[in-house]
């Protein structure tokens, strides 16, 4: 295990900032001065000063605090048990009051708040915290989150002209967030990362947070049956190079997403969309193409949203004969063979087609594919009766 900012866990000493201010409980105050009295310490003017804030309830520097915790041998998981409010203003008490130090964001509600941030949220460069949509519902599903993850947290919702809600959380929430590696700024220009610590939990923490990324950023494609999520991102090189490499220069983001679908056993693509060299951008799109990958990320993932489900639902009733995942189609074609092959001690277009859930003029797409690839290869015909069609039979190399 490494430290708790790699396992998703923020102490409230772990916060880089020295503007950082907080209100302790009156037990833990009076404690503190009885142990300063019965000590007999020789204390500095400064600490003086801060010492008679505490006494009269008011807020602190949580780097006076860590002093204190130092000067006088006292644990600093007793601060962050006593702690009683936490902001990163002096003057104003609006921020995080009962914060839950350590702060865990390794969790149902904490994956769901980081997705969130990076697909229809932001930290601005002020480091405050904003999220936007339109749904009412998944407004009130990330709120909670945030308070699940942080406790009573304070917030402004605003309902903007373009008809999307908009959360608002102060700079202290967006201060902690970004011990976890998000950085402020534009999207495009930032191109965060998705926090390390989300690859080692489990696959059903996985899913949420596929989930939420897709609830805000996703979209379902009837026309070509495929699930689509886009991000721009700032591009300086040629469409040539951008297209050639997309493990390269596309959007960390989508990485991030296509390595979780792969945890989850779910293929996806990344490719290069829209490229406008005058405003040095790049659209890139992550997508999701075959029914069988289409089936697991509705069992396995969905969304929150119903208008999006029903849509996906309708995608999955559309397949008659589909055609295999374009970004898996040998290896697809590779694994139904061996089916068939372990069961029948070799192959026809015919059996192909009945396992694969093929057309016949796919099924034979995948032999002359197989057979290109040197895979497989022919060891005779077979004859279905008089009158019946004499099928080629195949076997793996």
């Amino acid at each position: 295990m490494g430290s708790n900012w790699e396992c998703g866990k923020i102490g409230l000493f772990q916060i880089h900032s020295r503007r950082i201010y907080g209100k302790i409980k009156k037990k833990a105050i009076w404690f503190i001065i009885n142990l300063i009295k019965k000590s007999n310490l020789i204390l500095d003017k400064e600490t003086k000063d801060q010492l008679y804030r505490f006494k009269n309830d008011k807020k602190v520097s949580i780097h006076f605090v860590k002093k204190i915790s130092k000067l006088l041998d006292i644990e600093l998981q007793y601060f962050e048990d006593n702690i009683k409010l936490i902001t990163s203003c002096k003057g104003t008490d609006i921020g995080i009051k009962n914060p839950k130090f350590s702060i865990d964001f390794a969790n149902i509600y904490g994956v769901r708040l980081i997705s969130a941030i990076m697909g229809d949220g932001e930290i601005n460069k002020q480091i405050n915290v904003r999220y936007n949509n339109q749904d009412k519902q998944l407004v009130a599903l990330i709120l909670d989150s945030f308070r699940k993850v942080f406790g009573e947290v304070n917030y402004k919702i605003y309902f903007r002209q373009d008809k999307t809600y908009q959360l608002h959380f102060p700079k202290i929430v967006g201060l902690i967030i970004l011990e976890i590696g998000l950085k402020p700024g534009y999207k495009s220009l930032i191109n965060n990362g998705i926090p390390k610590f989300i690859f080692n939990l489990n696959t059903n923490l996985k899913s949420v947070f596929v989930r939420q990324f897709f609830n805000d950023e996703g979209n379902v494609r009837l026309k070509d049956r495929r699930l689509l999520v886009k991000q721009t991102l700032r591009a300086i090189v040629s469409k040539t190079e951008l297209k050639s490499k997309p493990e390269i220069y596309a959007p960390k983001s989508l990485l991030g997403i296509k390595s979780l679908l792969s945890d989850i056993g779910i293929t996806s693509k990344i490719s290069l969309g829209c490229y406008r060299i005058k405003d040095e951008r790049a659209d890139w799109e992550l997508s999701i193409y075959g029914i069988e990958n289409l089936e697991k990320f509705n069992k396995y993932i969905g969304f929150d949203l119903g208008y999006k489900n029903k849509l996906l639902k309708n995608a999955l009733k559309s397949y008659k004969f589909p055609s295999a995942p374009r970004n898996g189609r040998i290896s697809y074609a590779l694994e139904k063979f061996r089916r068939v092959q372990e069961h029948h001690g070799y192959v026809t277009k015919y059996l192909l087609a009945k396992e694969s859930r093929r057309a016949l003029k796919t099924a034979t797409c995948f032999l002359i594919d197989l057979k290109k690839k040197g895979f497989i290869k022919e060891i005779g015909t077979l004859s279905y009766g008089r009158g019946c069609p004499i099928a080629r039979k195949y076997c793996l190399i």
